[in-house]
């Protein structure tokens, strides 16, 4: 365990000399012989390429060949999950697949429309609602267990003042657009000062930070 521990803090020390993440997840789906749901993000054009984030779930039922997107700005079918212009670099964060998938399938289907109206409506590109409110709520509420970069800003939206469940299930958060908090078995200590995030993750073990990919470290899986 020691060893284990001592070889964590070595990989992190290497990320942040290379200002990397270790072990990121490769842009690859599973096969149409199962139902699936992706949560992708890619970063906006230049000049923000390195400081915002943009989310995107692509569900594909069993058998289907194509994927359908939920996004705010956009949605529609793609051939490629990964490839949503004009977003960059983009980063595969979850993967469901068979029941789980069906289930959340089915989820989405039901919240994100009247979601993506609404922010659409009252889209504020900070401190929310935004893309990445939009992606946080449903999260939420599909009780999909994960979480979205730190440079998807607006994220952790709540309104003036809200608390609740972390996206990744296993924590707590108190947020206002000013100042908020996060604590959690995996999520660790975030601190959120006007939308920017800081802190560090137990697990996968990063620093948390609100520029390029959003971790030094590991990736979060």
């Amino acid at each position: 365990m020691q060893r284990r521990a001592v070889a964590h803090v070595a990989c992190m020390v290497l990320a942040s000399s290379a200002s990397c993440v270790v072990l990121r997840r490769p842009l690859r789906a599973p096969s149409n012989d199962t139902a699936t749901v992706l949560l992708v993000s890619g970063g906006l054009p230049a000049p923000m390429q390195d400081i915002a984030r943009h989310p995107w779930f692509a569900v594909r039922a069993a058998g289907a060949t194509a994927w359908t997107l939920w996004e705010v700005g956009g949605d529609g079918e793609l051939d490629d999950p990964f490839r949503n212009g004009p977003y960059l670099d983009p980063e595969l964060h979850a993967v469901w697949t068979g029941g789980e998938a069906e289930r959340a399938i089915a989820c989405l289907a039901a919240h994100a429309p009247a979601l993506k109206s609404d922010i659409e409506a009252h889209y504020m590109a900070w401190p929310g609602p935004n893309s990445n409110t939009f992606g946080d709520v449903l999260l939420r509420r599909c009780k999909l267990a994960a979480g979205l970069p730190a440079t998807a800003i607006g994220k952790d939206f709540r309104g003036w003042l809200g608390a609740g469940v972390t996206s990744e299930r296993t924590g707590f958060q108190l947020e206002t657009p000013i100042v908020g908090l996060k604590l959690g078995l995996k999520e660790g200590v975030e601190v959120h000062i006007l939308g920017l995030s800081v802190g560090i993750d137990l697990w996968p073990p990063a620093l948390v930070v609100p520029l390029g990919p959003g971790r030094i470290g590991f990736a979060n899986r």
